[in-house]
């Protein structure tokens, strides 16, 4: 079983595997391909952006590499290429640190100790950027598409805004989009971020988000696709830059 700390020191999987798995052979990267129109090239550009992996079954892995490009785990996760809605059954979710356990290939006694996903970004990409955070990957994937001027990261679940996780930050203009019912939740999280230089709350889901969507919790990530579908961009995030928290 995978034990989760705050303050535990990281280990680390030998970075070969993200060598070997690094492929954009996955299903929601064919979603991506056929059901928005995405280019090869921006496809390309998106795989080498955040090392992303794929499996022998189409499912994507997210590596999890810290702001010294270490690679903390990836979670395995298998999507519908028709819809890019992710399969939810009882092997749809995984991590290769633990597949790795189960193989004799890493010792039992490897304790996962996550980091935001992209983090690794953060060590490349200029400081004036524009930290965006998610709570899902796909969603980081997404606006790194639609937005590519903005630094995507995702903190790979909703508890998972936490200082400790997000100690990268240090300096940063953050902007956080939290899922719809996460709204509340996540502004009150933003008051315990003390290393950026700015955290932003962005309501945009709160101001555009029908009574429909919000009984499906829509997240940002659903928003995004509907940009891509029509090929141009909404303005209303740009407004969200300026705006206070």
């Amino acid at each position: 079983m995978d034990r989760y700390n705050d303050y535990i020191e990281p280990m680390y999987v030998p970075f070969d595997y993200v060598v070997n798995s690094f492929s954009r052979e996955n299903y929601f990267f064919r979603f991506l391909r056929t059901g928005c129109h995405v280019s090869e090239s921006d496809l390309e550009r998106l795989q080498c952006r955040y090392l992303i992996g794929s499996t022998k079954d189409g499912s994507i892995i997210y590596w999890q590499l810290d702001f010294n490009g270490n690679a903390r785990s990836g979670k395995i996760m298998q999507y519908d290429a028709a819809t890019g809605h992710r399969v939810k059954d009882s092997h749809a979710v995984g991590w290769v640190h633990s597949k790795l356990i189960q193989t004799g290939r890493l010792t039992d006694d490897f304790v996962l100790s996550q980091c935001l996903f992209g983090e690794h970004l953060l060590h490349s990409d200029p400081i004036d950027n524009v930290a965006a955070i998610v709570e899902s990957e796909k969603s980081a994937l997404l606006g790194s598409l639609v937005y590519p001027q903005y630094t995507w990261l995702a903190t790979g679940g909703k508890c998972n805004l936490t200082p400790h996780k997000t100690n990268a930050l240090v300096n940063r203009t953050v902007v956080l989009f939290p899922d719809v019912d996460a709204y509340d939740e996540w502004k009150e999280r933003a008051r315990r971020l003390f290393l950026p230089k700015r955290v932003i709350v962005s309501d945009l889901l709160q101001r555009v988000a029908t009574s429909e969507e919000r009984e499906k919790k829509i997240d940002i990530g659903d928003w995004l696709i509907d940009a891509l579908k029509q090929k141009s961009a909404p303005t209303d995030m740009d407004n969200d830059k300026a705006k206070p928290p």
